[in-house]
């Protein structure tokens, strides 16, 4: 919750209409798994002639390189944010830190509509469709190690600024 606040203050610094976008989008299209406001006030970006919010300066040569991609990956963000904002906070969470479908490991949680779950071996695994399901109880132990990875990746992702290019410094 004290995170929630913080990013809540974050935002706060954007104007009404900016605020709108950036909460619909919830988090980065470049760094996926962080939210916005999570790095002080999100960037604003202008691509393709819409707004792209991101959760800081490390993202925007990247952002500015994908183009129409990252805009159609905000636009999936959108999509998913509006279906998961329908789930209780805790399942909602739960959903975020797994981020993407267990099966269809690009596909967005919540973005083709309410995301499934499954339990396997008592945890929490959650799948895009329904067209994964089958996928997913043929192979129960890949696709739990492959839910539990995409957790662990959520957890470490954060910002490695030296990945973005930074730190290069000459001595």
């Amino acid at each position: 919750m004290k995170k929630e606040a913080k990013i809540n203050e974050a935002l706060s610094s954007l104007s009404a209409e900016d605020q709108k976008y950036a909460k619909a989008q919830r988090f980065c299209p470049i760094m996926t798994y962080d939210r916005l406001g999570s790095m002080g006030t999100p960037l604003k970006m202008m691509i393709e002639g819409k707004p792209v919010f991101l959760c800081c300066k490390a993202c925007v040569d990247d952002a500015k390189k994908g183009g129409e991609k990252t805009v159609k990956t905000v636009m999936k963000l959108r999509d998913s944010t509006a279906t998961l904002a329908k789930l209780p906070m805790e399942e909602r969470m739960a959903v975020e830190a797994q981020k993407y479908c267990a099966v269809a490991n690009t596909s967005f949680l919540g973005s083709m509509g309410a995301p499934l779950k499954l339990e396997i071996d008592g945890k929490p695994v959650y799948l895009c469709c329904g067209g994964c399901t089958k996928k997913a109880q043929a192979d129960p132990a890949g696709t739990l190690a492959k839910a539990q990875e995409l957790v662990k990746a959520g957890t470490l992702e954060g910002h490695d600024h030296a990945a973005h290019g930074h730190g290069d410094h000459k001595h």
